[in-house]
């Protein structure tokens, strides 16, 4: 069976594996440049960074296969267990990309034939499903069944532009997902900082949910932050430029790490952490030969929007979700 599967995210990429494994030929198309979703990494002047989730845990047994291979592989190690400055928090061991984030994803989607760059302008069923896309190339994709990852959001305005309605119930539904949003500041350091292993700090400041230095992490030949601020000042100052709210984060963050941030550029998650879901892992309606899944369905950890792809993947199987 030919399946297509849009977003190339956590969910995507999870799914498409999990379908390629089951010999099905599988077509991954994301709007953007490569593969991942909010498992990003970045290159800057030399250092890389994770500017999105900077961990994973595994606490499923079809994510611990999953990794166990990540691990065989060389793409994912150990990273920490215990937040030294927060007790509260449960322990468990937090998994990183050994050369970034990004990597257990390339991993998922590697026998997967990629379409990036590829906005989704309209979709069309008739007795397949064709995907088309909005500029660019101009390109089409057919397939038997088709699964959308992408957020709740954009999949109302794809459903709407292309003139699909999936019910009251599902409509509904989908429109009451709801994310947090996030403002990242990804800087390089004058020297190395003074943060010691893992190299990261949670919550360190009423502004700041995050920051972490990537060369003490592990990923990074030379010293470059990642800062995450809180959903309330991410959505204080989402339409402000960033010149003019980055001085009230990066200065309290040059007094913990103990060094100057010499460059830094910024980045907005628009779709941060979901704090409503749909109430199921996926939606799958049979009838369309359509699946829905994604973060606002498994919720806010790398873990949960991995187990929603690979519950959709099992549902399209005709598999009892385990």
């Amino acid at each position: 069976m030919d399946i297509l599967v849009i977003g190339a995210g956590v969910s995507g990429c999870s799914c498409a594996h999990k379908l390629v494994q089951a010999g099905h030929r599988v077509t991954l198309v994301e709007k953007g440049r490569g593969v991942g979703g909010r498992m990003a990494t970045r290159r800057m002047d030399g250092a890389r960074i994770d500017h999105g989730a900077q961990f994973f845990t595994v606490r499923d047994h079809r994510l611990q296969e999953l990794n166990e291979q990540w691990i065989k592989e060389g793409r994912v190690s150990d990273w920490y267990d215990r937040v030294p400055e927060r007790p509260d928090i449960p322990a468990g061991m937090r998994y990183r990309g050994k050369l970034g984030m990004t990597d257990p994803a390339k991993s998922l989607s590697q026998n997967c034939t990629l379409g990036l760059n590829f906005f989704v302008e309209k979709i069309e069923k008739t007795k397949t499903w064709k995907v088309f896309e909005r500029s660019g190339e101009g390109r089409v994709f057919e397939a038997d069944h088709l699964v959308i990852t992408m957020p709740s959001v954009q999949m109302l305005e794809l459903f709407d532009r292309s003139g699909i309605d999936l019910g009251l119930d599902v409509m509904n539904r989908l429109g009451a997902i709801r994310h947090t949003r996030c403002l990242a500041l990804l800087g390089i350091l004058d020297r190395p900082s003074r943060l010691v292993g893992p190299g990261a700090i949670t919550h360190p400041t009423e502004h700041i949910d995050w920051l972490s230095d990537n060369q003490v992490k592990g990923i990074s030949q030379k010293p470059a932050i990642t800062l995450h601020a809180s959903a309330r000042f991410s959505q204080k100052y989402w339409a402000v430029p960033a010149e003019e709210w980055a001085d009230q984060l990066l200065g309290p963050a040059e007094d913990l790490l103990g060094t100057n941030v010499s460059k830094w550029v910024s980045h907005r998650w628009g779709f941060a952490k979901p704090v409503v879901t749909f109430g199921e892992s996926h939606h799958n309606i049979p009838e369309l030969s359509l699946t829905l899944a994604g973060d606002g369905f498994g919720g806010e950890r790398v873990e949960g929007a991995a187990i929603s792809g690979i519950e959709a993947a099992d549902s399209i199987l005709g598999r009892v979700v385990s």
